[in-house]
């Protein structure tokens, strides 16, 4: 009975340890295993279809063009700014005209990302085109958990936030996404002196311009990770005279991403999500579980040694008493 009484002492005491670390993997070990990395390195690549683009060499408008986007996403883990809290992550993106190979527009913006809650923050290494800017919202990936909700998502032609709007539960590649839609209504990016005939004003001669871009975005979110599994979009920026008269086309296309690139985005949601799953859910259920396993046997054997302790005390006065012969 002593041996019972001190295993069932030993399985009590092991399992609520491990209901414990069941705990503290839920509190404090997904926290910090949940983050974004800080060496994220992607590439990614989209066609442009029914592209119109001013040339700027010849300031002639070009129709009907079909065009290659390649965007790269990378990490800086030796930045000033990045930690245990902050990722630095670079988006270059680059427009070339599929026929010429020539460039059409390209952009780049750094951003200091909270690494669990995938938004930007205020730090000294935020640049648009290397310019100091200040990055605010979701930028290339959206939250860890994506609720169906509206998001403010990162413009880097506008350096604004627009919403972008929780729409529908959708299925890309297998893979189970939301799909979010946001609209960029016509913003003013800058001005700049054009030739007039450019800015649909009369007479020779430059004329101050207004830049106005306006774009449509689609975008298929995997929840649990975060990714952008794919994405289409319809920019247009164009010129506005002085006196509000429509200018030429700087760039209008439909912007949608290639297969292999949802291919590879649907993949890698998969791999994070299984992975979050793994360290969010399944070990700290499996741990609990385990840990509920043991302290129930040691409740079982501490009973048993209990009532066997009881008993044995009157089986042995039962021994001693004297047995009565018939006559």
């Amino acid at each position: 009975m002593r041996r019972a009484r001190v295993l069932g002492h030993g399985l009590l005491a092991l399992g609520a340890v491990l209901l414990g670390a069941a705990l503290a993997v839920r509190l404090f070990l997904v926290p910090s295993l949940v983050v974004l990395p800080l060496d994220q390195n992607t590439v990614a690549t989209a066609s442009a279809t029914d592209v119109t683009y001013l040339d700027f060499s010849t300031f002639e408008e070009i129709e009907g063009a079909e065009a290659d986007v390649r965007v790269e996403v990378e990490g800086t883990p030796g930045a000033a700014e990045a930690s245990d809290d902050v990722a630095v992550w670079s988006s270059g993106t680059r427009l070339t005209d599929a026929g010429t190979e020539g460039l059409i527009t390209a952009s780049q913006y750094t951003a200091c990302l909270d690494r669990r809650e995938a938004v930007a923050l205020d730090c000294d290494a935020e640049t648009v085109d290397e310019d100091p800017a200040d990055v605010q919202g979701v930028t290339v990936t959206f939250p860890f958990g994506t609720e169906q909700q509206d998001y403010d998502v990162w413009n880097v032609t506008t350096r604004q936030t627009f919403p972008a709007r929780f729409v529908a539960e959708d299925e890309i590649e297998g893979v189970a996404v939301y799909r979010f839609e946001q609209e960029i209504p016509d913003t003013v990016v800058r001005s700049t002196s054009v030739p007039a005939a450019l800015a649909g004003a009369t007479g020779e001669g430059t004329v101050e311009a207004d830049i106005v871009y306006s774009n449509v975005r689609t975008l298929w979110v995997e929840p649990t990770s975060g990714v952008v599994v794919s994405s289409e979009e319809s920019p247009f920026t164009r010129l506005v005279g002085p006196d509000g008269t429509e200018g030429a086309t700087i760039l209008r296309a439909d912007i949608a991403a290639d297969p292999e690139t949802v291919a590879a985005g649907a993949e890698r949601a998969v791999e994070n999500r299984d992975r979050i799953a793994l360290i969010s859910r399944t070990v700290p259920l499996a741990v609990a579980a385990l840990g509920l396993v043991l302290v129930v046997a040691g409740l079982v054997l501490l009973t048993r040694a209990t009532r066997g302790a009881h008993r044995t005390p009157q089986a042995a006065q039962a021994a001693r008493e004297p047995v009565s012969s018939a006559q």
